[in-house]
């Protein structure tokens, strides 16, 4: 069809469209984006004919249908120069008919349509050709959203090339982000920055975390190889969620110089790390090897899993890797994966991944099920991979001392539930796999539980990703003041709490420790929360570096201590609250000496430095408003109210 008869079908599509409500963006890509991307395959080579086929192709080859919806191009649609109103416009060469007429006949086939910029000048083909052109999107952030959004676009991949002097990255994508959630169109926001940043999650659905890929295991030039890649993505598995999505790039699948095994291996591990997967090969033309590899429905599950969590690396023995990924309904997904140049027997026995006795195994690349097991031991090829399926019965978790824990009441830190199998039933993650504890208390959990020398036992070794969670049971609806001993010997230390996932507490800061490595100097902070009647699931996090904690205590607000504040308990060196505090308003401390300020919940605000001996004064100065404000310095924390 060409596109003068079908623009006439097209009406009604545009009625609908435009009478659509936009969705929240963080909902826009609650699982993985599939789909198709000019670059690898055409690099700056597309023109309208060309991308009018691959969409026939995606529809009559079955991609659509399994999931593959968005089909991107990359860069060089744009003209070099923009148009009257200032916005981009279409190569008119390789794209007449426009960008709205090519995105029109791409939604026409159900798919969606996307399109690349870049934050600087120009965009990367445009500033390694050298040309003279206005590609970037650098100071014109809204008109070019608004256009986007009129031609239909779905989905944006924002790029990092000639950067404009003085410009800040994490500004200028910030700007786009805005820009494309006012434009009125629902669009996907995919940051190509080639790094990942902790600001990303807050403006993005997805963020490349490594520089482009190519298509080797081991890269022997300028971009990354698959293994490579792979490598790197693992380390941010932690951020990846709903919404939010880790992007290793897209596929190298049927181009040149990757094997079958390691082809098949891509596949395997876009798959387990809940990867954005973007088919990047000429699907006019796919060998039905190929077509097997894009379409697996076991593997496209595993990815698309609504429970969002990217699989990650639990065991690396000698280039021999064992990933998991836990999935919505209870069951694991099991990656084994062969980084040798030799085939390799890969073992994994179930028990060591939280899954004992036996259970039900599929493998996805085979299509079948290999019966009830304990464990699984298979010959992997040279970079070759295998991917399963465990069908997990679920097991209830159970409180440790066999009830829930009460509120009002003290929660010993080291009586956290008993794990059990399946979504849910985790209760607790400890990041470092080696047990660095030095008790004999709950040995088995691999959680860092400590005997200290007075005979209490704290859980230590702390650090950011780790969590504990505890089936409580709150007495009363109400406000509660939240006490917690900590340690550390950091200034960066903190933690969270949060009750049946939404998070009770911001980041409360925990004081570092008198002397050097000091984690023996326990400190009480403070919280108020509001907690409502009934069972529920308390979890500590930790957010900062290393930590150390005894207790976490709740006392309801009103009983015996009209404050709320909560008595020193035992084995407190000294009380540094980080709410309810009460001392002399308005000590002095020498003029230039630091002040650490919280707010009232704990949150670190900042660092001032004192002025005339006046803390309110100094507060004032530094621009903190009107309010009431924790100042520490040295062991003492004053409760300041700064007026106007």
């Amino acid at each position: 069809m060409d596109f003068s008869s079908y623009m006439k079908s097209c009406t009604l599509v545009g009625m609908f469209l435009g009478s659509m409500a936009f969705a929240h963006p963080d909902s826009l890509a609650l699982t993985p984006p599939l789909g198709w991307n000019s670059w690898n395959i055409f690099h700056e080579n597309i023109n309208e004919k060309q991308i009018q086929e691959i969409a026939d192709a995606m529809v009559e080859s079955g991609l659509r249908d399994a999931g593959y919806i968005f089909l991107n191009l990359d860069d060089n649609w744009m003209d070099t120069k923009r148009d009257a109103e200032g916005a981009l416009q279409n190569n008119p060469k390789t794209f007449p008919s426009g960008m709205k007429a090519i995105a029109d006949y791409v939604h026409s086939k159900g798919l969606k349509f996307g399109l690349y910029g870049d934050h600087g000048k120009r965009t990367c083909h445009h500033y390694n050709s050298n040309w003279q052109s206005e590609s970037g999107s650098y100071g014109h952030e809204e008109i070019d959203a608004k256009r986007l959004a009129e031609w239909g676009v779905d989905y944006w991949k924002y790029d990092n090339c000639d950067v404009a002097p003085g410009s800040n990255q994490e500004e200028d994508y910030t700007r786009m982000s805005k820009a494309l959630r006012n434009s009125g169109r629902d669009i996907v926001f995919s940051i190509c920055m080639w790094e990942y940043k902790d600001w990303m999650p807050k403006i993005a659905n997805l963020w490349r975390t490594t520089f482009d890929i190519g298509p080797e295991w081991r890269s022997t030039s300028w971009y990354r190889g698959v293994y490579e890649i792979i490598d790197a993505n693992d380390k941010y598995w932690q951020v990846a969620g709903p919404g939010h999505w880790n992007d290793p790039d897209m596929l190298e699948v049927d181009n040149n110089n990757l094997s079958y095994e390691e082809q098949k291996s891509q596949m395997t591990m876009w798959s387990i790390m809940a990867s954005p997967i973007m088919i990047s090969s000429d699907v006019r033309k796919m060998s039905n090897q190929v077509k097997e590899l894009y379409m697996n429905k076991d593997m496209i599950a595993i990815n698309q899993d609504s429970l969002g969590v990217q699989g990650h690396r639990i065991s690396n023995d000698k280039g021999k890797q064992v990933w998991t990924k836990p999935l919505k309904n209870g069951d694991i997904a099991v990656a084994l994966l062969n980084d040798n140049t030799s085939t390799q027997t890969i073992e994994v026995n179930f028990a060591d991944i939280g899954v004992p006795g036996e259970v039900e195994v599929r493998d996805a690349w085979q299509k079948k099920d290999l019966g009830a097991k304990s464990s699984v031991s298979a010959e992997v090829p040279a970079h070759g991979s295998v991917l399963l399926r465990l069908v997990v019965t679920p097991v209830p978790r159970k409180p440790f001392k066999g009830a829930a824990l009460a509120i009002p009441g003290k929660i010993e830190i080291e009586d956290f539930d008993i794990s059990g199998i399946g979504a849910g039933n985790t209760s607790y993650n400890d990041m470092d796999a080696t047990n660095q504890g030095k008790s004999e208390y709950r040995k088995d959990t691999g959680v860092d539980i400590y005997e200290k020398a007075d005979g209490r036992i704290v859980v230590g070794y702390n650090q950011v990703g780790d969590w504990l969670e505890y089936t409580v049971n709150v007495a009363a609806d109400g406000e509660y003041t939240m006490s917690a001993s900590v340690a550390s010997a950091n200034e960066t230390s903190g933690f969270k709490l949060s009750v049946d996932g939404k998070d009770i507490t911001d980041t409360i800061k925990v004081p570092k420790g008198e002397g050097d490595d000091n984690y023996d100097d326990y400190k009480t902070v403070e919280a108020k929360v509001s907690l409502t009647k009934g069972e529920h699931i308390l979890r500590f996090i930790v957010l900062g570096d290393w930590m150390d904690i005894d207790y976490i205590n709740f006392v309801k607000v009103g009983d015996g201590d009209e404050t709320g504040k909560t008595p020193v308990q035992p084995g407190d060196s000294s009380t540094t609250s980080i709410a309810g505090y009460s001392l002399a308003m308005n000590d002095a401390y020498a003029t230039g000496s630091k002040l650490n300020v919280f707010g009232m919940t704990g949150k670190f605000l900042g660092q001032v430095d004192m002025i005339d001996g006046n803390i309110v004064n100094s507060l004032k100065m530094a621009g903190f408003a009107k309010g009431v404000y924790l100042v520490r310095n040295g062991a003492k924390t004053f409760r300041i109210q700064v007026t106007k």
